[in-house]
Parts: structure tokens; C-alpha cells; sequence
């Protein structure tokens, strides 16, 4: 597309030079520039995208700024009133709007939003609606996933809408989007046009990025304001709201044309009735209006029928039948790293899960413990990368929750893992170390020392990894398979049966 093409389906933008350059690309990052690209300089938390704009366009690229920065001869380029939110409009129009050709669900909160994404994405696909899915743990457009390497929970916005563009030349029907409040703030899913806003809960997290949780609410508010305000489609524009969780109030505050509650605790449109453990799941009655179906879900814990609660309202909002919505949700298999079983035939049960913050970590465990007659050990430790996912919230956590806990090592990067361990220690309150806990840096021998301690019938939880195939130290990431790693530990052993 011509780059005044492109300038006239956003709003504010200006060319200021080179108005028949052809675009076929639209980048972020200046090393992957060059002819037929448009390099949009974003202004990030450690770096300028101005600065590198020169760069960018000595290799070919034309330019997209938010202010003027000296520029080679004949460089085409426009003028963006802000930069984060002209790249997503710049990606989609370039792209067809893509998101306008699909039905679009955006899954949100602070904890449970990877395993709902694909909760939805299987209802959605049983009850015959065909979509693509974006998670922080796979991609996919129509055919089989992908593994989401990026890091990221939410794609940058070129991104997200090249994989849009994919999923509608493929043959899907629909789209999944997990959506993190970073993405919100920062524009990246600004061009996609929502149909369905799903808050799984909303606590205190990513506070070193949002300041307040006020600030971090209104960014996850943000999904709400982008489906009120997009294109119609045919449903009803709907937030899906968890009655359960203190953010529902708040959540209700913003318009839009329709909401749709689900809860276990209050007698929201969408509920739960009847739950009960069975094998390593849950069973329960799914009711919606005068519909009733059974699920039996292949996740424990009460957190994940909450989950399916929230999946199962998206479908509903969306018009689909429940009894297909409960049919895609008993058939899902689960996800990797998400409260994910290891079974060997040891005589105790070891879980591996994602949950690295104060917040996700308090979850799952008091989860866990009303659901274990034995004892439960947990293997954690902070992030480097998770500042504000509050250090000494986590040994308060395991603290109140567990009856032994190894605090080890996750993704320092460059900070010392004894600080680490250090900042988790301070919130350990009226335990003490070598009989309640014990600090072990090395996540491997800290695992093994955690299947050690079990006794039959107790549980072992290895928080913090999850899918992630990384560690990330000093000098760079190391590979790593927390799954792995459990099994070879209980081989070992000598726990394993089979």
C-alpha cells in the first residue's frame, strides 16, 4: 500500500515526504528494516524509537515519527500524533483490518488468562464457531499452534494483526486474544475490534509499571472502552464480568451494550453448581438461564471452574448453545504449565504451574490446600523480570499456605539470586528456616529436595516456570523444562513407577 494511503486511514497521521512509497511491512524495530517496511519509532521504557529511526531509514525503510529527527535525503516518512497507537492502525489497515472480518474475544486479569484463552478458544471451536488463538503459551491461526517464544503475553501490535490477517485468509471464524494490561496501555490491541471483553479477576500486580492499582484497573478497563467503541458485527458488544471478584463493581462502572456475569459464590447469569473433585478434575453442572449442562473439566481447583465459567459465558454472549460450550470444555485436554499434572506413579502428587507472583501464587495454593489431605510443598522463588509481582508477597503466601517450602532461583537475569531469595525471606512470618523451609538456589537440586520431602499423600507444587522453556541468568537464558525436570527428578529418586 502507498504510504498516503496508509496515512489516510489514521487519524492525525501527516506525510511529510515520499507519499507513493510502497509499504509492505510495518516494523518496530530498526534492525529488522529495510526496503518496503515502514519503521514506526515508539517511545519504550528503556529506549527511544527516535533514536534509531536514522538507522531505519539508511537501510530502506520509510519512517513514522512522532517528532522531527534529522533523517537521510529523501527519506519517505509521516507524522504520527502517537506512535503506539498509529503502528496498531497503520498495522491493521495495511493488513485489511483484519479483526473486522472475525469475531474477537479479549480474555484479561490478573490471573487464570492463558488457561481461559484456550478454555474459550475450545468451547468456541465445540459449539462449531472455527477460530485462531493468541496466548502467552501458543499461537495459531488454523491449523496447529505454535509455540509463543516471544516472551510476551501479548504480541506488539503489527504482530498481533499480521496473525489476525492469517487467521481470516485460513479459515477462522473467530479469535482469542489474550490481552495483558501492558497491551492495553501501550496500544497493542488499539486496532482490533472486540466483541466479547472477559475479566477472569483483577488484583494488585505489574505495579512497578502502572504506579497504583487504580492505574493497573483502568488499564484492564481499557478492554472494555475498545469493544463498546468497535465496528458491529451482529452480537451484542459484551463485557463478561466475574460476580465473584471485588473488580466486578468497579468493572461494571464502564459502558457498553451488554454485560453477562459468572460466578460460584453469587447467582450470576452464568454458574456452577454441584462441584466436586473426580480423578484429577472437577465435575460440575453448568447453568445458564434455563439451559443446563454436566462438564467434567480436566483441571482441579476452584479457580479453573471460575475459568470455564467465564469461557462458557464468552460462547453465550456470542449465542452459541451451551450444551456444545460444555461439550468443547469437558473435551480440553488442559495446558502446559498450567496447574499441570506429573505422574510417574509416584505416591504423592506433583503439579507444575505458572504462578510467579504474590497474587497467582496465593491462588493456587489455598486452592490446593483445601483440596489436599496431606501436605503441601511448594517450590518457588521472585523474579528478576516480575518487579512488581512483590517478593515478600510470595513468602507470605507459601507461609500461610504450605506446610514445607524451597525458596530457589527464577529468572534472576543479572540480579544476585540470594537477594532474591532474600526479598522472598522477608515476608516468611512465624516460620522457621530448616523445619518449615530452606533456601536452595539451584532450581534443580531444589526440586529434587521438595520430592525428597513428600510423603504419600502429600503434594508438590513447582510454581513459577510453568511452560516456559528458559532460565534466564546472568550471560543470557539457559534451556529448561520444569515438567522435565520433575520427572527426571522423582527417576532419581527412585519414586517413579512407571
Amino acid at each position: 500500500m502507498r504510504l498516503r494511503h496508509l496515512a489516510e486511514r489514521v487519524a492525525g497521521a501527516v506525510v511529510e515526504a515520499g507519499p507513493d512509497a510502497e509499504v509492505r511491512a510495518v516494523v518496530h524495530d530498526s534492525r529488522r528494516a529495510g526496503p518496503g517496511d515502514l519503521f514506526v519509532a515508539v517511545r519504550g521504557l528503556r529506549a527511544d524509537g527516535h533514536e534509531f529511526a536514522a538507522t531505519a531509514a539508511a537501510s530502506g525503510a520509510a519512517v513514522a515519527l512522532e517528532r522531527p529527527v534529522p533523517l537521510p535525503a529523501r527519506t519517505p516518512r509521516l507524522r504520527l500524533e502517537d506512535s503506539r497507537l498509529g503502528m496498531a492502525e497503520l498495522a491493521a489497515a495495511l493488513h485489511g483490518h483484519p479483526s473486522r472480518r472475525l469475531v474477537v474475544v479479549g480474555v484479561t486479569g490478573t490471573a487464570g488468562k492463558s488457561t481461559t484463552t484456550h478454555l474459550v478458544a475450545a468451547a468456541l471451536e465445540a459449539a462449531g464457531l472455527p477460530v485462531g488463538y493468541l496466548s502467552s503459551v501458543a499461537l495459531r491461526a488454523a491449523g496447529p499452534p505454535v509455540e509463543n517464544d516471544s516472551g510476551q503475553t501479548t504480541l506488539a501490535a503489527p504482530e498481533v494483526q499480521g496473525w489476525l490477517a492469517r487467521m481470516a485468509s485460513e479459515g477462522a471464524a473467530g479469535a482469542v486474544l489474550e490481552v495483558s494490561s501492558h497491551a492495553l496501555d501501550q496500544g497493542r490491541v488499539a486496532a482490533c475490534d472486540f466483541d466479547v471483553a472477559a475479566f477472569t479477576n483483577v488484583g494488585h500486580d505489574h505495579l512497578e509499571y502502572h504506579g497504583t492499582r487504580a492505574a493497573y484497573l483502568r488499564a484492564k478497563a481499557r478492554l472494555i472502552e475498545l469493544c463498546a467503541a468497535a465496528d458491529g458485527k451482529g452480537p451484542p458488544k459484551t463485557a463478561v464480568l466475574n460476580l465473584d471478584d471485588p473488580s466486578h463493581d468497579e468493572l461494571e462502572a464502564y459502558p457498553i451494550a451488554r454485560r453477562l456475569t459468572y460466578g460460584i459464590d453469587r447467582p450470576a447469569d452464568v454458574r456452577a453448581a454441584g462441584i466436586r473433585p473426580i480423578g484429577g478434575g472437577t465435575a460440575f453442572r453448568l447453568c445458564g438461564g434455563e439451559a443446563r449442562a454436566e462438564v467434567v473439566l480436566a483441571l482441579a481447583g476452584r479457580f479453573n471452574v471460575a475459568n470455564a465459567l467465564c469461557a462458557a459465558a464468552c460462547g453465550l454472549a456470542l449465542g452459541l448453545p451451551l450444551d456444545r460450550l460444555a461439550e468443547g470444555l469437558s473435551a480440553f485436554p488442559g495446558l502446559r504449565g498450567r496447574l499441570e499434572r506429573v505422574d510417574l506413579g509416584q505416591p504423592f502428587a506433583v503439579y507444575v504451574d505458572f504462578a510467579h507472583s504474590a497474587v497467582g501464587l496465593a491462588s493456587v495454593l489455598g486452592e490446593l490446600r483445601r483440596a489436599t489431605a496431606g501436605r503441601l510443598l511448594v517450590v518457588f522463588g521472585a523474579s528478576a523480570r516480575s518487579g512488581g509481582h512483590d517478593p515478600a508477597g510470595m513468602g507470605r503466601a507459601a507461609a500461610r499456605f504450605a506446610d514445607r517450602f524451597v525458596i530457589t532461583t527464577d529468572d534472576p537475569v543479572d540480579a544476585d539470586p540470594a537477594e532474591l531469595a532474600s526479598q522472598v525471606e522477608a515476608g516468611v512470618e512465624g516460620r522457621q528456616a530448616g523445619r518449615d523451609y530452606e533456601v536452595e538456589l539451584d532450581r534443580r537440586a531444589a526440586i529434587r529436595r521438595a520430592l525428597a520431602l513428600a510423603r504419600p499423600g502429600d503434594l508438590v507444587l513447582l510454581a513459577g516456570k510453568g511452560h516456559e522453556r528458559t532460565l534466564a541468568v546472568a550471560g543470557g537464558p539457559v534451556p529448561w523444562d520444569e515438567r522435565a525436570e520433575a520427572e527426571a527428578g522423582l527417576r532419581a529418586l527412585g519414586l517413579a513407577a512407571i
